[in-house]
């Protein structure tokens, strides 16, 4: 003990400073438990509230226009595989068969506007839907985030 008090007359340390440098790391030490946790907790969980929907949103967007270009892709495809069909059956067939070809092709067009129209209804309802969820989120969030309802 004789050589603690001595290293501390030596550096000109008091019992008094080695008292208030205690009370510094207590101090430290609440804060940390009381303040700065739950703060970085409310942190965490406010980042959690406004980010995740955001990007859940958007994958959600995004997922719509990919599903979009795929169907354009495909529908493309399609109308370009029954053209090369048609013309080809065009130039390998008599007169009659022309027309019984003809009629087919028809066909194959109203089946082709059929799908056209019920790929165009279901890309705009899934971009009606996310909308609505966006919508559905933001409210949310903003409640979530001021606290109140908005109106």
């Amino acid at each position: 003990m004789e050589l603690v008090s001595k290293i501390f007359e030596t550096l000109e340390i008091s019992r008094l400073a080695l008292v208030q440098f205690g009370v510094v790391i207590f101090l430290a030490f609440l804060l940390t438990i009381l303040l700065i946790r739950p703060l970085l907790r409310l942190f965490a969980e406010r980042d959690n509230l406004t980010m995740k929907p955001l990007k859940e949103a958007r994958s959600l967007l995004d997922e719509a226009d990919e599903k979009s270009h795929r169907y354009d892709e495909e529908l493309l495809k399609t109308g370009h595989e029954a053209l090369a069909r048609k013309r080809a059956a065009a130039e390998e067939v008599s007169r009659s068969e022309r027309r019984r070809i003809e009629a087919a092709a028809e066909e194959s067009n109203k089946k082709l506007e059929e799908i056209k129209r019920g790929i165009r209804a279901e890309k705009e309802a899934v971009a009606a839907s996310l909308k609505s969820e966006v919508a559905q989120l933001s409210m949310r969030i903003a409640e979530k985030v001021l606290g109140r309802e908005v109106a």
